[in-house]
């Protein structure tokens, strides 16, 4: 590697097929978290993107996306080539995701060192990301382990996986990925500073992960390189994708490989997974309410408003999450905002697609 960064080799890839249900009625089939403006003025797509503007050239930079989000990702991302947002028939979790984007750049830049993002997450200090970035493809490259990134936990949060490190320095080894904990258990981990949240980001060198997912999951791997041998027809991208388990990578690989690090992060993250995370990145008044759009509140505190084309006016409430949309109205209690998904679930059972 020459130079002082790290980042010649480096390709990126961007995930961005998920739905982001926690966010109706704002997200949709066609429009899923990662195409709304949920913080800032600009899609968290396009910040994912534009995070590695002058850092990744365009034509290293991939975005895997499902079949019916495909032709609006590449509207969206005109400076990418139209070729490098990658299609996948269907999802089928990220192990299914990573391989396909593997065999797909494996041709173009074999010596590649990848770097895994999540289209629909916040990083603040874009600098510091990229420094943690750079550290962690130098890692990749030079001492031939699979990084991921480990985000300091700032709370005992029981909703996001866990990686144990051990040793010092800038860059820890793994030693074991830990489930959602119970609350109790994710009190110790936030105790012990050798806990990390996994926010599921990752550099490996190309060949590594070629040969971390056959020795751990040759079952992702081998219809997609059958695949390939036969000519990479897109027509019959689907048959071999049928094959393919339903794995998340750190099942497939992550948790069974034998050389991991992780890179303790210094850039703020979120994964802004629900409405109550959004709003976290919004200005309060004095009685603690957000209001995005127009508002007229009366006796009302720490409530949530998110407008649309009319005035919401209230009175009387407290914390509250009021979403509009054009055809839905959410209305819900701050503490319940993790049912919106079980509300986009009892409509998909209705057959209200119009809504989904």
């Amino acid at each position: 590697m020459s130079g002082t960064h790290g980042h010649q080799s480096l390709v990126a890839v961007v995930m961005a097929g998920g739905r982001g249900t926690r966010f109706w009625p704002r997200s949709r089939n066609a429009r899923p978290k990662q195409f709304l403006a949920i913080v800032g003025t600009e899609t968290l797509l396009h910040q994912t993107v534009r995070r590695l503007d002058g850092h990744v050239s365009p034509e290293r930079i991939f975005v895997v996306t499902t079949e019916d989000l495909a032709e609006e990702t590449r509207r969206m991302l005109p400076e990418l080539p139209p070729e490098n947002v990658l299609v996948e028939p269907e999802g089928r979790n990220t192990a299914p995701c990573l391989a396909l984007a593997l065999v797909e750049i494996e041709k173009k830049f074999p010596e590649g060192v990848m770097a895994v993002l999540s289209a629909d997450h916040w990083i603040g200090d874009r600098e510091l990301f990229l420094e943690d970035l750079d550290l962690a493809v130098k890692h990749a490259a030079w001492e031939r382990e699979l990084v991921t990134f480990g985000i300091k936990p700032t709370y005992p949060e029981t909703g996001y996986g866990y990686i144990e490190s051990e040793g010092h320095g800038p860059v820890l080894k793994v030693r074991a990925f830990r489930e959602k904990p119970p609350v109790e258990v994710a009190v110790q981990y936030l105790e012990s500073g050798r806990h990390y949240w996994n926010a599921g980001m990752f550099v490996w060198t190309l060949a590594d992960f070629r040969e971390g997912l056959q020795k751990h999951a040759p079952e992702v791997l081998a219809p997609l390189d059958g695949w390939m041998k036969a000519g990479a027809d897109p027509a019959t991208l689907a048959a071999a994708y049928r094959q393919l388990p339903k794995l998340a990578i750190d099942v497939a690989l992550m948790e069974k490989a034998e050389t991991v690090a992780v890179v303790p992060t210094r850039f703020r993250w979120s994964d802004v997974g629900s409405w109550p995370a959004a709003i976290e990145f919004q200005e309060t008044d004095s009685e603690g309410n957000v209001s995005v759009g127009e508002t007229l509140l009366l006796d009302t505190r720490n409530s949530a408003f998110f407008g649309g084309s009319r005035l919401i006016a209230a009175s009387g409430v407290d914390d509250l999450i009021v979403v509009d949309a054009e055809d839905a109205l959410l209305i819900c209690r701050r503490d319940r905002a993790q049912t919106v998904k079980q509300i986009v679930e009892r409509l998909k059972a209705e057959g209200r697609e119009d809504l989904l």
